[in-house]
């Protein structure tokens, strides 16, 4: 489990000192080095705003949030983490690989997919580089995630995913023996205190409209006591495959949180993504990744063909 952050408030004698020479006055058991190499990780606050400058000069008054454990999160190599399906100047589609997270967590910026990206337009000497993520994956998940790399393209994206545009088809391993065939079209709200999404009540404060088609596969490999699914989004939610999948009574399996724990990592690949090109209008897009022996169906070849 992780640390609780450390919070402390700035005081008389410490005005105008370094950020990251602060952290590591005031952390016990780190050195200035230290709280440099915390704030670069995108693990300090000052109010509610992250700081990545260790140069920064506080001032009396100013609260600090800290996250300790981003010390011990590793940068990941650009050259070996980031596996592209499809690049451009305006935008990249990459295979996540389960279990990396796509964007910077509220503890540190370290160790993501958007922060390896980032370092390797610096060293192809891009200047100021730009990464937009245009859509999330659950860090336990894998497959597609889509980014930009140019600001000009980034509304646009964006807008696509919103009309729904863009088609995002997945694989996942659900528990049971699920219909051939099922929707989901319950509403979604954030559960209270948490970064998790429950089912809402009729007429609930800040529900979302939600909704899933989900179509049985016939898998390639055996799995007893569970069905390959192929899902498509229709609307995209936090958590909204996971959460409808456990409403409808089968959660998918290596789902912690919604309801499984019985594997050793979440069975969710996002497999395909079907879109028009953001700025070369009629250019149709269809990418797709290799799947795990998990999450292939018989008839894959067929389809591709």
């Amino acid at each position: 489990m992780a640390a609780r952050p450390v919070r402390f408030r700035v005081v008389p004698r410490e005005r105008g000192t370094a950020l990251g020479a602060l952290v590591g006055d005031r952390l016990p058991g780190i050195g200035r080095r230290e709280g440099v190499e915390l704030v670069k990780a995108g693990a300090v606050y000052i109010g509610h705003l992250r700081v990545r400058v260790p140069s920064t000069r506080v001032d009396e008054g100013d609260r600090i949030t800290v996250y300790p454990d981003a010390l011990e999160i590793e940068e990941l190599d650009p050259d070996e983490a980031l596996r592209f399906v499809h690049r451009d100047p305006s935008f990249v589609v990459l295979d996540k690989p389960a279990g990396v997270p796509v964007a910077a967590t509220k503890a540190s910026a370290r160790g993501t997919l958007s922060e390896a990206l980032r370092r390797k337009l610096r060293a192809e000497k891009v200047e100021r580089p730009y990464v937009g993520v245009v859509h999330r994956l659950d860090q336990g998940a894998s497959g597609l995630v889509m980014f930009t790399i140019r600001g000009v393209a980034n509304k646009s994206v964006h807008r696509d995913f919103e009309s729904h545009d863009i088609a995002r088809t997945y694989r996942v391993r659900v528990l049971g023996d699920a219909p051939d065939a099922f929707e989901c079209d319950a509403a979604l709200v954030e559960k209270p205190g948490s970064d998790s999404m429950q089912v809402a009540q009729s007429g609930q404060a800040r529900a979302k409209p939600a909704r899933t088609v989900f179509r049985r596969v016939d898998p390639v490999l055996d799995m007893p006591g569970t069905s390959l699914l192929e899902v498509s989004l229709v609307t995209g939610r936090t958590h909204q495959i996971r959460v409808h999948a456990a409403h409808s009574g089968h959660p998918v399996l290596g789902d912690r949180r919604y309801g499984d724990s019985d594997a050793d990592r979440l069975h969710l690949h996002a497999w395909r993504l079907e879109f028009e090109h953001p700025l070369e209008g009629g250019v149709r897009l269809d990418l797709q990744t290799d799947l795990e022996p998990w999450a292939r169906a018989k008839n894959d070849a067929t389809d591709t063909l």
